[in-house]
Protein backbone atom coordinates (compact mmCIF):
# COMPACT_ATOMS: atom_id res chain seq x y z
CA UNK A 1 0.00 0.00 0.00
CA UNK A 2 2.81 2.50 0.61
CA UNK A 3 4.47 1.65 -2.80
CA UNK A 4 1.53 1.39 -5.26
CA UNK A 5 3.09 -2.17 -5.72
CA UNK A 6 1.15 -5.91 -6.21
CA UNK A 7 3.57 -8.00 -5.60
CA UNK A 8 3.29 -11.64 -6.20
CA UNK A 9 5.78 -14.25 -4.52
CA UNK A 10 6.14 -18.04 -5.31
CA UNK A 11 5.88 -20.09 -2.22
CA UNK A 12 7.78 -22.55 -3.18
CA UNK A 13 10.91 -21.25 -5.11
CA UNK A 14 10.57 -17.24 -3.23
CA UNK A 15 10.55 -15.66 -6.49
CA UNK A 16 8.91 -12.48 -7.35
CA UNK A 17 7.08 -10.03 -9.78
CA UNK A 18 5.90 -6.49 -8.96
CA UNK A 19 3.14 -5.04 -11.00
CA UNK A 20 3.16 -1.09 -10.58
CA UNK A 21 -0.26 0.47 -10.09
CA UNK A 22 -0.83 3.77 -11.49
CA UNK A 23 -3.78 6.70 -10.79
CA UNK A 24 -6.24 6.50 -13.28
CA UNK A 25 -6.53 10.42 -13.33
CA UNK A 26 -2.98 11.71 -11.52
CA UNK A 27 -5.32 13.34 -8.74
CA UNK A 28 -4.33 10.36 -6.01
CA UNK A 29 -4.28 11.67 -2.91
CA UNK A 30 -0.98 12.92 -1.01
CA UNK A 31 -0.91 11.64 2.41
CA UNK A 32 0.61 14.29 3.74
CA UNK A 33 3.18 17.50 2.50
CA UNK A 34 5.92 15.40 2.41
CA UNK A 35 4.59 12.23 1.19
CA UNK A 36 4.59 11.39 -2.50
CA UNK A 37 1.00 10.86 -4.01
CA UNK A 38 -0.08 7.35 -3.89
CA UNK A 39 -3.33 4.95 -5.14
CA UNK A 40 -3.09 2.51 -2.07
CA UNK A 41 -3.88 -0.36 -3.09
CA UNK A 42 -5.49 -2.35 -0.25
CA UNK A 43 -7.26 -5.01 -1.40
CA UNK A 44 -7.39 -7.82 -4.29
CA UNK A 45 -9.75 -9.88 -6.27
CA UNK A 46 -8.78 -12.73 -8.37
CA UNK A 47 -9.82 -14.09 -11.75
CA UNK A 48 -8.94 -17.39 -12.57
CA UNK A 49 -11.42 -17.63 -15.84
CA UNK A 50 -10.12 -14.40 -17.70
CA UNK A 51 -5.99 -14.68 -15.80
CA UNK A 52 -6.73 -10.85 -13.66
CA UNK A 53 -6.14 -9.45 -10.79
CA UNK A 54 -8.04 -6.67 -9.18
CA UNK A 55 -6.97 -4.17 -6.79
CA UNK A 56 -8.91 -1.76 -5.03
CA UNK A 57 -7.09 1.54 -3.86
CA UNK A 58 -8.12 3.43 -1.30
CA UNK A 59 -6.39 6.55 -1.77
CA UNK A 60 -7.36 7.34 -5.39
CA UNK A 61 -10.59 5.65 -5.29
CA UNK A 62 -10.09 3.28 -8.16
CA UNK A 63 -9.83 -0.07 -9.58
CA UNK A 64 -6.81 -1.79 -11.20
CA UNK A 65 -6.51 -4.56 -13.67
CA UNK A 66 -3.66 -6.75 -13.36
CA UNK A 67 -2.71 -9.57 -16.30
CA UNK A 68 -1.84 -12.24 -14.51
CA UNK A 69 -0.33 -13.84 -17.22
CA UNK A 70 2.79 -11.10 -17.83
CA UNK A 71 1.96 -9.39 -14.71
CA UNK A 72 2.17 -6.03 -15.83
CA UNK A 73 -0.93 -3.77 -14.60
CA UNK A 74 -3.23 -2.76 -18.02
CA UNK A 75 -5.40 0.09 -16.72
CA UNK A 76 -6.74 2.00 -13.35
CA UNK A 77 -10.37 3.21 -13.76
CA UNK A 78 -12.59 4.97 -11.13
CA UNK A 79 -15.03 3.10 -8.75
CA UNK A 80 -16.49 4.87 -5.66
CA UNK A 81 -15.23 6.41 -2.83
CA UNK A 82 -12.91 4.72 -0.61
CA UNK A 83 -13.70 1.38 -1.93
CA UNK A 84 -13.14 -1.02 1.28
CA UNK A 85 -13.36 -4.58 -0.09
CA UNK A 86 -15.08 -6.24 -3.22
CA UNK A 87 -16.78 -9.65 -4.50
CA UNK A 88 -16.99 -10.95 -7.89
CA UNK A 89 -20.65 -12.28 -8.71
CA UNK A 90 -21.12 -13.45 -12.59
CA UNK A 91 -19.56 -10.87 -14.48
CA UNK A 92 -19.60 -7.80 -11.92
CA UNK A 93 -17.88 -6.65 -9.47
CA UNK A 94 -19.16 -5.28 -6.44
CA UNK A 95 -17.44 -2.53 -4.14
CA UNK A 96 -18.09 -1.09 -1.05
CA UNK A 97 -17.33 2.23 -1.19
CA UNK A 98 -16.69 3.63 2.51
CA UNK A 99 -17.18 7.17 1.89
CA UNK A 100 -20.55 7.37 -0.12
CA UNK A 101 -22.41 4.62 1.81
CA UNK A 102 -22.78 2.71 -1.57
CA UNK A 103 -22.02 -0.26 -3.43
CA UNK A 104 -20.68 0.56 -7.07
CA UNK A 105 -21.45 -2.29 -10.04
CA UNK A 106 -18.28 -2.49 -11.86
CA UNK A 107 -19.20 -4.31 -15.24
CA UNK A 108 -15.70 -6.73 -15.79
CA UNK A 109 -16.07 -6.31 -19.81
CA UNK A 110 -17.20 -3.12 -20.44
CA UNK A 111 -14.81 -2.23 -18.25
CA UNK A 112 -16.86 0.61 -15.95
CA UNK A 113 -19.26 1.32 -13.27
CA UNK A 114 -22.77 0.80 -14.39
CA UNK A 115 -24.59 1.78 -11.25
CA UNK A 116 -24.51 2.22 -7.67
CA UNK A 117 -26.61 0.92 -4.86
CA UNK A 118 -27.25 2.49 -1.21
CA UNK A 119 -26.51 0.95 1.48
CA UNK A 120 -25.66 1.87 5.09
CA UNK A 121 -23.69 4.11 7.27
CA UNK A 122 -19.61 3.74 6.49
CA UNK A 123 -19.72 -0.17 4.79
CA UNK A 124 -17.00 -2.34 5.34
CA UNK A 125 -17.31 -6.06 4.05
CA UNK A 126 -19.19 -7.84 1.33
CA UNK A 127 -19.61 -11.34 0.94
CA UNK A 128 -22.32 -13.43 -0.97
CA UNK A 129 -24.19 -17.05 0.23
CA UNK A 130 -24.96 -19.50 -2.35
CA UNK A 131 -27.32 -21.20 -0.38
CA UNK A 132 -29.56 -18.25 0.25
CA UNK A 133 -28.37 -16.70 -2.81
CA UNK A 134 -27.98 -13.27 -0.95
CA UNK A 135 -25.36 -10.68 -0.71
CA UNK A 136 -24.38 -9.70 3.07
CA UNK A 137 -22.87 -5.90 4.14
CA UNK A 138 -21.63 -5.16 6.77
CA UNK A 139 -22.32 -1.67 7.71
CA UNK A 140 -19.67 -0.17 10.19
CA UNK A 141 -21.77 2.65 11.75
CA UNK A 142 -24.94 1.47 11.61
CA UNK A 143 -23.74 -1.52 13.44
CA UNK A 144 -25.91 -3.95 10.97
CA UNK A 145 -25.95 -6.26 8.12
CA UNK A 146 -27.86 -5.35 5.21
CA UNK A 147 -29.02 -8.88 3.04
CA UNK A 148 -29.51 -7.91 -0.71
CA UNK A 149 -31.05 -9.16 -3.45
CA UNK A 150 -28.09 -10.24 -6.22
CA UNK A 151 -30.07 -9.28 -9.38
CA UNK A 152 -32.70 -6.51 -8.07
CA UNK A 153 -29.63 -5.27 -5.83
CA UNK A 154 -33.11 -4.56 -3.77
CA UNK A 155 -32.32 -4.25 0.41
CA UNK A 156 -34.60 -7.16 1.45
CA UNK A 157 -33.75 -7.30 5.14
CA UNK A 158 -31.44 -6.65 8.06
CA UNK A 159 -29.69 -8.24 10.97
CA UNK A 160 -28.50 -5.91 13.99
CA UNK A 161 -25.02 -6.98 15.63
CA UNK A 162 -22.61 -5.79 17.92
CA UNK A 163 -20.49 -2.47 17.99
CA UNK A 164 -18.60 -1.56 14.55
CA UNK A 165 -19.20 -4.81 12.26
CA UNK A 166 -16.17 -5.54 9.60
CA UNK A 167 -15.64 -8.82 8.54
CA UNK A 168 -17.32 -11.60 8.06
CA UNK A 169 -17.40 -15.39 7.04
CA UNK A 170 -19.62 -18.52 6.68
CA UNK A 171 -19.93 -21.62 7.88
CA UNK A 172 -19.18 -24.49 5.47
CA UNK A 173 -23.09 -25.45 5.30
CA UNK A 174 -23.55 -21.92 4.73
CA UNK A 175 -26.23 -22.01 7.54
CA UNK A 176 -24.33 -19.47 10.07
CA UNK A 177 -22.98 -15.78 9.43
CA UNK A 178 -19.69 -15.16 11.37
CA UNK A 179 -19.54 -11.26 11.92
CA UNK A 180 -16.44 -9.07 13.13
CA UNK A 181 -17.95 -6.42 15.77
CA UNK A 182 -14.56 -4.76 15.91
CA UNK A 183 -16.08 -2.11 19.36
CA UNK A 184 -13.89 0.67 17.45
CA UNK A 185 -12.62 3.55 19.56
CA UNK A 186 -14.39 2.27 22.72
CA UNK A 187 -11.65 0.80 24.11
CA UNK A 188 -13.12 -2.47 24.75
CA UNK A 189 -12.83 -5.59 23.29
CA UNK A 190 -14.06 -6.92 20.05
CA UNK A 191 -16.60 -9.79 19.82
CA UNK A 192 -17.77 -12.80 17.68
CA UNK A 193 -21.45 -12.49 16.67
CA UNK A 194 -22.88 -15.48 15.86
CA UNK A 195 -26.09 -15.41 13.15
CA UNK A 196 -28.09 -18.37 12.42
CA UNK A 197 -29.29 -17.76 8.80
CA UNK A 198 -32.59 -19.93 9.41
CA UNK A 199 -33.76 -17.34 11.78
CA UNK A 200 -31.98 -14.18 10.57
CA UNK A 201 -30.90 -14.12 14.21
CA UNK A 202 -28.06 -13.51 16.78
CA UNK A 203 -27.51 -16.93 18.58
CA UNK A 204 -24.51 -15.69 19.85
CA UNK A 205 -21.52 -13.91 21.30
CA UNK A 206 -17.49 -14.77 21.40
CA UNK A 207 -15.61 -12.14 22.97
CA UNK A 208 -11.96 -11.69 21.13
CA UNK A 209 -9.06 -8.82 21.04
CA UNK A 210 -8.92 -5.48 20.57
CA UNK A 211 -10.35 -4.52 17.42
CA UNK A 212 -10.90 -7.50 15.35
CA UNK A 213 -11.25 -6.86 11.73
CA UNK A 214 -11.38 -10.40 10.43
CA UNK A 215 -12.57 -13.72 10.59
CA UNK A 216 -12.58 -17.21 8.93
CA UNK A 217 -13.48 -20.40 9.66
CA UNK A 218 -12.17 -23.89 9.31
CA UNK A 219 -13.51 -27.04 10.01
CA UNK A 220 -14.70 -26.29 14.22
CA UNK A 221 -12.28 -23.27 14.74
CA UNK A 222 -12.70 -19.98 13.84
CA UNK A 223 -9.49 -17.80 13.40
CA UNK A 224 -10.05 -14.20 14.49
CA UNK A 225 -7.20 -11.06 13.51
CA UNK A 226 -7.49 -8.48 15.94
CA UNK A 227 -5.43 -5.12 14.30
CA UNK A 228 -4.75 -3.79 17.88
CA UNK A 229 -3.71 -6.62 19.61
CA UNK A 230 -1.70 -7.43 16.69
CA UNK A 231 -2.43 -11.05 17.48
CA UNK A 232 -4.62 -14.04 15.34
CA UNK A 233 -7.16 -15.90 17.78
CA UNK A 234 -8.00 -19.19 17.31
CA UNK A 235 -11.28 -20.04 18.59
CA UNK A 236 -13.11 -23.84 19.46
CA UNK A 237 -16.82 -23.50 18.32
CA UNK A 238 -17.50 -26.31 20.57
CA UNK A 239 -15.45 -25.62 23.64
CA UNK A 240 -14.82 -22.11 22.99
CA UNK A 241 -11.52 -22.02 23.93
CA UNK A 242 -9.12 -19.84 22.87
CA UNK A 243 -5.09 -19.53 21.62
CA UNK A 244 -3.78 -16.72 20.40
CA UNK A 245 0.11 -15.87 18.90
CA UNK A 246 1.39 -12.61 17.87
CA UNK A 247 1.34 -12.23 14.12
CA UNK A 248 2.93 -8.69 13.38
CA UNK A 249 2.55 -5.19 13.91
CA UNK A 250 -0.66 -4.03 12.37
CA UNK A 251 -1.99 -6.60 10.59
CA UNK A 252 -3.84 -6.08 7.47
CA UNK A 253 -5.38 -9.35 6.38
CA UNK A 254 -5.66 -12.97 6.80
CA UNK A 255 -5.50 -16.02 4.49
CA UNK A 256 -5.66 -19.60 5.59
CA UNK A 257 -4.37 -22.56 3.49
CA UNK A 258 -4.32 -25.79 3.83
CA UNK A 259 -2.58 -25.84 7.76
CA UNK A 260 -1.03 -22.29 7.54
CA UNK A 261 -2.95 -19.03 8.32
CA UNK A 262 -0.78 -15.95 6.28
CA UNK A 263 -1.21 -12.64 8.01
CA UNK A 264 0.54 -9.27 6.44
CA UNK A 265 1.77 -6.96 8.83
CA UNK A 266 1.82 -3.54 7.54
CA UNK A 267 4.17 -1.52 9.80
CA UNK A 268 7.13 -4.82 9.87
CA UNK A 269 6.55 -4.95 6.18
CA UNK A 270 6.45 -8.92 5.81
CA UNK A 271 3.53 -11.89 6.17
CA UNK A 272 3.89 -13.85 8.95
CA UNK A 273 3.27 -17.69 8.21
CA UNK A 274 1.51 -19.79 11.01
CA UNK A 275 1.10 -23.19 11.42
CA UNK A 276 -2.68 -23.12 13.13
CA UNK A 277 -2.21 -26.18 14.41
CA UNK A 278 0.67 -25.29 16.92
CA UNK A 279 -0.49 -21.60 16.58
CA UNK A 280 2.69 -20.58 15.93
CA UNK A 281 5.07 -18.53 13.57
CA UNK A 282 7.03 -20.80 11.13
CA UNK A 283 8.39 -18.61 8.37
CA UNK A 284 8.11 -15.37 7.18
CA UNK A 285 8.21 -13.76 3.87
CA UNK A 286 9.75 -9.91 3.46
CA UNK A 287 7.70 -7.77 1.13
CA UNK A 288 7.45 -4.01 -0.08
CA UNK A 289 6.57 -1.28 1.90
CA UNK A 290 3.12 -1.32 3.92
CA UNK A 291 1.60 -5.25 2.80
CA UNK A 292 -2.47 -5.04 2.99
CA UNK A 293 -4.44 -6.95 0.68
CA UNK A 294 -3.47 -10.68 0.50
CA UNK A 295 -5.23 -13.41 -1.82
CA UNK A 296 -3.20 -16.95 -2.34
CA UNK A 297 -3.18 -18.53 -5.48
CA UNK A 298 -2.77 -22.45 -4.81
Amino acid sequence: MGEDIIERVNLKTNHRNFAKIKSYNNKHLPLNVYSKYLCGPHRLILDKQRQKLYSLNAYDNSISIINLEDFTSEISLYVGNYPNNGIMHGDYILVVNGDSDSISIFDIEEKKVIGQVKVGSFPQGIIYNEKYDLIFVSNMNSDEILLIDPFSYRIVDFIGTGARPIGMTFSEDWDYLYVVNSYFETGVNGKISVINLQSFKVTGEIEVGKVPTMVRKKENFLYVLNSCSNTLCKIDLFTKQKKEVYCGYAPGYLCILDKYAYVSSAEENKVNIIDIDEMRVVKFIETRKEPQGLVIDP
